[in-house]
């Protein structure tokens, strides 16, 4: 009975692999953009290479991997990492920053408002600890 059980959930887990995987060609590549051969196991993508929409793509900043399907072309932009499916879904393909995403130019330092003291960097937390203790000298 197990070994019924077990090959009508191969047989059902196959089939549904074979419709669900699209297949989609490597049509172009800008910067350097890897996909994940094994667990941990990182490989430089190429063009003309077939993906399936379950291969976990990565793309590294200043790049873009446009892949040609049957719906057409899509494009993954820079700092992406997901699988194929998921990267080309409506709405995740936008990737990247973004102007008024909230990150200034001048990054955490930069981003501090009125309410906030700013940063604190190790000559002012060293002098606060100074003041704080008698100082035998």
């Amino acid at each position: 009975m197990k070994k019924i059980f077990t090959t009508i959930v191969v047989a059902a887990f196959t089939a549904l692999l074979a419709f669900a995987t699209d297949s989609y060609s490597v049509k172009s590549i800008t910067g350097k953009v890897q996909f994940e051969a094994a667990p941990g196991n990182w490989k430089n993508l190429s063009v003309g290479q077939k993906v399936s929409s379950s291969t976990v793509i990565n793309t590294s900043p200043n790049s873009v991997l446009v892949l040609t399907g049957e719906s057409g072309d899509v494009s993954i932009k820079a700092m992406q990492k997901g699988t194929v499916q998921a990267l080309t879904s409506a709405g995740s393909a936008k990737g990247g920053i973004k102007k008024g995403s909230g990150i200034s130019k001048n990054g955490v330092a930069g981003a501090a408002t009125s309410n906030s003291k700013g940063v604190a960097t190790a000559s002012s937390r060293a002098s606060e600890a100074k003041a704080d203790m008698d100082w035998d000298e």
